[in-house]
């Protein structure tokens, strides 16, 4: 295969992944996450509450999005841009969102 055609493809799997995960977990997926605090806290709230959903609802575990660790502490915590409780709300508020669509609801 030749470098041209590789790197286009490249290109388009890459550029298609957020086209997925925005059709994967809805309008909660932020991507520009990156560069925006709160974009972070929310994006890394949303994806682990969606998993946490996906994971009990497979498991046969009632609805119970307050209860999981990640839902508590807020990880990922590193950004002097916003306070820490305003970042851990904007996570938890994002992580119930997520685990509600994980989980069917």
């Amino acid at each position: 295969m030749s470098t041209t055609w590789r790197t286009a493809v490249a290109f388009l799997i890459l550029s298609g992944g957020a086209a997925i995960a925005s059709a994967q977990y809805g309008s909660g997926y932020n991507t520009s996450y990156q560069t925006d605090p709160a974009g972070y806290a929310s994006h890394w709230g949303y994806q682990d509450g969606f998993n946490d959903g996906s994971h009990d609802r497979a498991i046969g575990h009632s609805f119970r999005p307050t209860h999981d660790g990640a839902y508590k502490h807020a990880p990922e915590y590193g950004h002097p841009e916003i306070r820490r409780d305003e970042y851990k709300n904007i996570y938890r508020e994002a992580y119930v969102r997520g685990y509600e669509r994980g989980y069917g609801r």
